[in-house]
């Protein structure tokens, strides 16, 4: 058995443990073993025989003498032990993104449910939100989730694109041939759809290329490889997306980097820039059509300024105008992550939130956030528990207390209120007037026509307390379409009635698209980046958005939540 093979059997020991509910340190011991055999740089067998295991850090005599079963039958009797206690459909379940060893025990201990078809039942049927520390938004993500591993989509959204490339990043990290490891492609521009995972590979010497690349195909979220050259490989995922490794010296690090991550139309820019002024670029180098010479890089700056060009960040990529910008020095000062205060669209428990007001807050003041707004759910929208306007006010007296426990932070209180059918807002407007924000969104009638669907819209927008529209198109990537909505008379009159518009941060929603976030800000219309969250860990999400606000072009003071705290608060009371 070669190396990589022995360490998915500790990987699998060690994810069925967890999935019993075993000691921390022995799970730990499993999977820290795994990541001791992966790095190894000679063969497991040769120094099994040798006696040289015990050296290894992580390796011990329990570990040891199961990887001398495993040499001498191709079998580990706790990993076949367990393997026939805990069924291959549960394992099926853990690889959903999202779930893993621990929320899939939870479902089973909780449910009952042992296979991917049940846990979709489960889901539709509105009974996973209810199990500890779920949540309506994980069950739903659950359901788009299957739906698109039974479906072999060829395409994937951002966030489960990224969750699948970040396994295999990780996996490839661990393998000692393997100097670094970049995503690249669709994943390192943030496109909001994916065709493909890409990574990049440094390797310490050449001839180990296609050493690394059998290893990569052992991975068994693999297929066979489709087709494969002596630095290249692509095969097919169990989500039917294609996956490609390119295995490349350092030398070659940083033109490779630049001709994967793409988009292909920019790169022939930039080829067609480097012709004029006598160089010959592909993905192996920069050479002089002069005199053969290679130019010296060491990073992707170099490139670009060898071209006398700005650096383009990878979100511009696109060939839409952003070499002729970055020739003449034009390009925006992007928006980043750091520059975002806090987050003005999450929910509690007070709603269909996993966590209490309270965790929210931790985790946003983790964050570095200064303020966070609490938007539960209006009235109408029975599913998500949505708030009376009792329950509303009493949340936010709450808020107010909670406001007397920090000087270093603020929390808004907040409703994300529904458009009704007939335009009209689920909250009467004595109640708006006393919220510090105020999300007006369509959760409900998608099917109606353009005409009807925009009309609701611009009279949220007409209605003085609504402060920002969110998630203004309602679509789901890959899962459902947006409402016939005319977007443009929704900015053109956000624009007339001084009204915010949501990048909702969510990876399975990230709208507006960067599209009618060019639009907005060409119309002096700004927009609030927003998670969404329905948990903790789901504030985290910001970044999805701020690479919508990139690949718009956005600078910070496009953004409403860059703002500190005190010019916000004046924003939203004008």
């Amino acid at each position: 058995m070669r190396n990589m093979e022995i360490a998915w059997v500790f990987y699998e020991i060690a994810d069925l443990l967890e999935f019993k509910g075993e000691e921390f340190f022995k799970i730990r011991a499993y999977r820290r073993a795994a990541r001791a055999i992966a790095g190894l740089d000679r063969p497991v067998k040769e120094l099994y025989a040798g006696g040289a295991l015990k050296e290894v850090p992580g390796l011990g005599k329990n570990i040891i003498a199961k990887i001398g079963e495993l040499l001498d039958s191709g079998e580990c009797r706790l990993h076949k032990e367990l393997k026939e206690e805990i069924p291959a459909s549960l394992t099926e379940m853990m690889s959903l993104p999202g779930l893993g060893p621990k929320r899939a025990r939870l479902i089973y201990e909780q449910l009952g449910i042992t296979t991917v078809t049940e846990l979709d039942k489960a889901a539709r049927a509105g009974k996973i939100r209810e199990l500890p520390g779920m949540g309506a938004k994980i069950e739903q993500e659950l359901v788009r989730n299957i739906s698109r591993m039974k479906k072999q989509a060829r395409r994937l959204p951002l966030g489960a694109a990224r969750e699948l490339a970040l396994a295999l990043h990780e996996y490839l990290e661990q393998m000692v041939k393997v100097e670094a490891v970049t995503v690249t492609g669709d994943i390192r521009r943030w496109a909001e759809l994916v065709d493909s995972i890409d990574l990049l590979a440094v390797v310490r010497n050449p001839d180990d290329a296609a050493e690394i690349l059998d290893a990569f195909l052992l991975h068994p979220g693999l297929g066979e490889a489709t087709w494969r050259d002596k630095d290249r490989v692509q095969a097919v995922s169990r989500w039917g997306v294609p996956v490609e490794l390119i295995a490349v010296p350092r030398e070659q690090y940083w033109f490779t980097l630049l001709w994967s991550t793409g988009s292909e139309q920019h790169f022939r820019r930039l080829q067609m820039t480097a012709w004029r002024q006598g160089w010959r670029l592909d993905r192996f180098g920069m050479v002089s059509r002069r005199d053969r010479q290679t130019a010296p890089v060491s990073s992707e700056e170099d490139i670009y300024r060898l071209l006398g060009l700005q650096y383009v960040a990878p979100e511009l990529r696109e060939n839409y105008g952003e070499i002729n910008a970055a020739a003449r020095g034009e390009l925006p000062r992007l928006l980043e992550l750091a520059d975002i205060r806090g987050d003005l669209h999450v929910h509690t428990d007070w709603s269909d939130g996993a966590c209490s007001i309270e965790e929210m807050v931790q985790q946003a003041r983790e964050k570095g956030y200064s303020y966070l707004a609490i938007t539960d759910h209006s009235t109408s929208l029975k599913i998500a528990r949505g708030l009376s306007r009792e329950r509303l006010l009493a949340q936010h007296e709450k808020i107010r207390e909670l406001n007397k426990k920090w000087e270093d932070f603020y929390v808004l209180t907040g409703v994300e209120v529904d458009i009704l059918a007939d335009g009209s807002l689920d909250h009467p407007d004595e109640v708006l007037a006393r919220v510090d924000l105020v999300i007006a969104s369509i959760h409900s009638g998608f099917k109606q026509d353009k005409d009807r669907i925009t009309r609701r819209i611009l009279a949220a927008i007409e209605n003085d307390h609504v402060d920002i529209i969110g998630h203004p198109t309602g679509r789901l990537l890959g899962h459902r379409e947006p409402y016939a909505v005319d977007v443009e008379e929704i900015i053109e009159a956000a624009a007339r009635h001084n009204k915010v518009l949501e990048i909702n941060a969510s990876p399975d929603r990230l709208d507006l698209s960067e599209f009618y976030v060019q639009l907005a800000r060409e119309s002096g219309v700004p927009v609030a980046i927003n998670t969404d969250a329905h948990d903790r860990r789901r504030l985290d999400e910001m970044v999805y958005g701020v690479s919508v606000a990139r690949r718009a072009w956005l600078e910070p003071s496009h953004v409403l939540n860059t703002l500190p705290l005190p010019d916000l608060l004046r924003v939203l009371r004008k």
